[in-house]
């Protein structure tokens, strides 16, 4: 059983690229965000998505059509 893991393994390994570089020294690290950056993430997220709602709201009132209420008039007998 130890042999055919071996094999297994021997077989995974990553071949280096066709420039014969094995290592990329200035690759990019991949983004790391912890619990702290996830809530801000969120936070920021609300704060625009409610911003947005309100802007939208505003300017529907704003370009809405011009309302006017018309008050029933009363008939006065004189």
């Amino acid at each position: 059983m130890s042999e055919q893991v071996y094999d297994e393994v021997d077989g995974a390994a990553p071949r280096p690229a066709e420039n014969g570089e094995l290592v990329h020294w200035m690759a990019p690290k991949p983004l790391r965000v912890g619990p702290a950056g996830m809530s801000v993430t969120a936070g920021a997220a609300f704060a625009v998505g409610v911003i947005a709602a309100v802007g939208v709201l505003a300017l529907m009132h704003w370009l809405g059509p011009q309302r006017v209420v018309a008050r029933p008039r009363r008939r006065i007998r004189t």
